[in-house]
Formats: structure tokens, sequence, C-alpha cells
């Protein structure tokens, strides 16, 4: 056969390496071609592995201490402090999966598709819980301040260990549509293997997209702001001489939550509207989305970090015993612990006191 003869495998090969726009009518017109990936490609290889590596390690010191801290009380755990114990494991967890995804951008995936789905999935879980445990947290403050109800006896030991069970369940169930689509497959543009989502069509991204900037940050954010919002007020008509400083880690815990999320979903959310082509694409652009949305992704999960810093070492009463286990541990001396250990008061002067608001313990 001549080697000019045009052979279907030729015009298979043609049109799958080739896309057309249909949008004005009959006309048939060639799309343009795909965006340049490299400077998004180098610039992620270059700050995502040490940014990540970095988050990592702050997130399993800071997170590590504050299990091995709540796991060594004798007592049974408040309500607070079992969700405190729960935001760790899954700040932790989470962390533990950074180091794959930073050596996915330096050499591409090296695992198959059951790992993928594995980490993958591990990691959205986590995503999850970490923000709906704070919620969580938020909300038994508001009880616990606001409406001064105390929850902290045995019988409701229990039933706070179902409700994070229930959470953990919930949070698996909505990251089902990751262990289905999450696979790994060679991408011909970065000549690298990567372990991503592939769904059947952009309305499945388009609609997780929406539900995650929704459920995983607009609505736990109202939660929160209305939690502390109320909390503002009652300690405002409190006469307690902590008053301001349970202001300001009120003020620490909502901007953290707000700074270090908010980018990211606000980047999704751009990126969202282009992919319902409400903003004309443009490669300009959606190489500085892109961008953006590898530092804001980045900033979100440096949250981590932040979680056992606002919400257990700002308490006295956590600090000190973090200093006794040092001190039964051989890290620090008896001398050191009597210098730097601070009495905790367990005067209940308002409905705000230290056993019951910001310590965490």
């Amino acid at each position: 056969m001549d080697s000019d003869t045009f052979r279907p495998e030729d015009l298979i090969d043609y049109l799958e390496n080739t896309s057309y726009s249909y949008e004005n009518g009959s006309d048939l017109c060639c799309m343009a071609p795909p965006c340049n990936v490299n400077p998004i490609q180098g610039f992620a290889k270059s700050f995502l592995p040490p940014f990540y590596s970095l988050i990592c390690l702050l997130g399993l010191l800071g997170n590590g201490m504050v299990i091995a801290v709540l796991l060594r009380a004798k007592e049974a755990l408040p309500r607070t402090d079992i969700f405190i114990l729960n935001l760790a494991v899954a700040d932790i967890l989470l962390v533990l999966t950074l180091p794959f995804w930073a050596i996915q951008e330096l050499y591409g995936s090296i695992i198959g598709n059951f790992l993928c789905k594995l980490l993958g999935g591990i990691f959205k879980v986590n995503f999850y819980a970490s923000i709906f445990f704070l919620v969580c947290i938020s909300f038994d403050r508001y009880l616990s301040i606001v409406h001064v109800i105390r929850m902290y006896k045995r019988n409701k030991t229990s039933a706070t260990h179902l409700l994070s069970l229930a959470l953990w369940i919930f949070c698996f169930l909505l990251t089902l549509p990751d262990f289905i689509y999450l696979s790994t497959d060679f991408d011909s543009r970065q000549k690298i293997s990567s372990c991503s989502l592939n769904f059947p069509n952009r309305y499945w991204k388009i609609t997780l997209s929406f539900f995650e900037q929704i459920g995983a940050f607009f609505l736990p954010f109202l939660a929160m702001a209305y939690c502390y919002t109320h909390i503002i007020f009652t300690l405002l008509l409190s006469k307690g001489f902590h008053k301001y400083k349970a202001l300001r880690v009120i003020f620490a815990v909502v901007a953290a939550f707000f700074l270090c999320w908010s980018p990211y979903h606000l980047v999704e959310f751009i990126i969202t509207l282009i992919d319902l082509d409400i903003l004309e694409r443009d490669c300009e652009r959606e190489e500085k989305v892109d961008i953006a949305k590898v530092i804001t992704t980045a900033v979100g999960f440096f949250h981590c970090c932040l979680n056992p810093l606002l919400y257990a070492f700002i308490g006295v009463k956590f600090r000190n015993k973090f200093l006794d286990l040092l001190e039964k541990s051989g890290c620090v001396s008896q001398e050191f612990l009597r210098r730097y250990a601070r009495p905790s008061t367990q005067r209940r002067d308002s409905a705000w006191s230290e056993s019951t608001t910001f310590s965490g313990l």
C-alpha cells in the first residue's frame, strides 16, 4: 500500500488530537491552541514542596502535642476537648498526605490507582472533618457561654463520641465522589503522571465545586460567625477581668479561619465561572488564576498548624499540662516547670470562665 494513502487509523489519530468549536453556527473553526502550562508547573515545583514540608512538620508537632496531652488526661474529657482531639487527628491525617502531593509536583505520581484513591480520599475526608469539628467547637462554646449549658457529665461523654463518629461518617460520605473519580493518569501537556479527579463531564466538577464552596466554607463560616457574635455580646455584658483577652482570642479564631480559607474559595469560584463560560477564557488570566490557586491552597492547609495554637496552647491549663508532660518525659527540669507554669484559676466569676471557654482544657 502506498505510504501517502490516508488510512482510517490516521483519521482517528487526527480527530483525537484536534479540537473544534461549533459555536458560530455552520462555521467550522479551530480552537485556540492550549495555554502554556510550563510557568505554572515551574512555580508549583519550586513553591509547593518546601511549603508542604514545612506545614507537615509544624502540623505533626503541634497537633501531636495536643493529642499527647489530651490522651494523658486521667479524667473523662470535657465535650470541647473531645472535639479538639478529633480536630487534631483530622489535621494530622491531612498533613500526612502533603508529602505525597509534594513528590507529585516534583516527579509526577509514583503510585497506582488504588493508592491514589486511598490517599486522595484520606486527604478529602480530613479536609471536611477539620472544618466541621471547628464548627462543633464553636457551637459548644456558644452553648456553654451564651446559654450557660454545662455538658461535662459522664453520661454526656458517650453522646459526644457518637456525635464525633457520626461526623466522621458524614465526611466519608461527602468524599465518595473523590474515591470514585480519583485516578492516576498521564498528562500529555505536563508530560507527567498525576493523581487527580477525572469526572465524566464538567458538570460533575462544577457541582462539587459549588458544594465545597458553600458546604465547606460559606455555611461553616456563617455558623462560626453566629456563635462567636453572640459570645462577644455575652462577654461585653460580663464583669470578668479576662474579658478583653477572650475577645482577642475570638477575633483570632474567626480571622484565622477566614483569612486562611477565603482566598482559596474565591479562586475556586473564579475557576467555576470560567468553567461555566461566564468569564471568557484567556491564557493570561488562567495562568494568574492557576498560580493563585497554588498559593491559596497552601495557605489554607497552613490553618492546620494554627489550630493547636488557637484551640489548645492559648489556655493556661493546657500549657501547664504540656509542661508537666515535658517534665515527666525528662525534657525539662522541675525548676523550669516551677518558673514557667502559671496557676490556673478555677473561679467561675462569669459564664466564660477558663473551664468553659477558650482554653480548651
